[in-house]
């Protein structure tokens, strides 16, 4: 009875060795397979980076692919530069002074455009590679939104120390030299200076825009807009033959001037030049600077 258990036993066991064998097989089989394509993909892999490097060694040494030399030829339109109307060309042209005579590949776009950002009077810049070996150069100039006094000298008059010279601002604050005719009907912002952050100065003309598109109906006649003081805005009021400076507060302009202009003629002979009337409150004018005596 032993013998025929051992027997069954040893039966057993050598079914499942064979019952296991074809699973190790194809165990086997699969890792070998898995193995190939790994080497395969690692190959192919290894075999595009290569082609990859040796295509930049190609662009980046070959002479087609050189941006020419400064005055290489008389008609030179290698770094082609188009927007340009107060921005300086030669100071948009030193900013890729670096890429000449180096290969296009080399050159990056995004870098070179903000270094352009960086030259006065531009705004933003595009700058594309056109192969195989030219630049293309596009401005985004600063849109001019008023008119500025700055600092410029001591004059040694008592009087009037300082001297000043006349520079335009935009939208974002940013101060720009004046390059050719300042553009007609620009208003001169007050309240603004060089010495004061980008941001602060952003602010400022801001509430002059504020001011200037609630009165939009009357722009042709406000000379002035001084945000001295951002909460109680005063503007330069052009009327006939006079000039009034008119204290608006920080709110309702256009009923505060309808105001003015409503008693504007009672009280037209009484004005100093350039006299100064606060209308902030409703319905009421207060003349800060004395009115004349009457004619007689």
């Amino acid at each position: 009875m032993a013998r025929k258990k051992k027997l069954e036993l040893s039966e057993d066991l050598d079914t499942n060795q064979d019952e296991r064998s074809p699973v190790s097989k194809e165990t086997v089989r699969r890792a070998l397979s898995f193995t190939g394509w790994t080497f395969g993909l690692v190959m192919v892999v290894f075999g595009v980076a290569f082609a990859m490097l040796q295509g930049e060694q190609f662009l980046s040494t070959d002479a087609r692919f050189r941006i020419p030399e400064e005055g290489y030829r008389n008609n030179d339109d290698s770094i082609a530069v188009r927007g340009v109307k107060n921005a300086s060309k030669p100071a948009v042209l030193r900013v890729f002074q670096a890429d000449r005579g180096r290969s296009l590949a080399d050159v990056d776009p995004e870098q070179r455009r903000i270094a352009l950002r960086r030259v006065e009077w531009v705004r933003d810049a595009s700058v594309r590679r056109i192969w195989p070996n030219r630049l293309d150069v596009e401005i985004e100039e600063r849109q001019p939104v008023a008119i500025v006094q700055v600092a410029a000298s001591l004059s040694g008059d008592f009087d009037n120390p300082v001297n000043y010279k006349p520079m335009l601002i935009d939208a974002e604050g940013f101060l720009l030299q004046v390059n050719g005719p300042i553009p007609h009907n620009m208003p001169l912002l007050i309240g603004v200076r060089e010495r004061e952050d980008v941001e602060h100065r952003r602010r400022r003309v801001l509430r002059m825009q504020q001011v200037l598109e609630e009165l939009k109906d009357s722009r042709e006649h406000i000379q002035e807009v001084d945000v001295s003081d951002p909460e109680n805005l005063r503007i330069t009021y052009q009327i006939h033959d006079q000039q009034v400076i008119l204290i608006l507060g920080n709110e309702s302009f256009q009923q505060r001037v309808a105001t003015f202009l409503r008693y504007f003629e009672g009280i037209r002979d009484k004005l100093a030049p350039r006299a100064v009337l606060d209308v902030s409150m409703k319905n009421r004018i207060n003349a800060i600077t004395p009115l004349l005596e009457p004619r007689k």
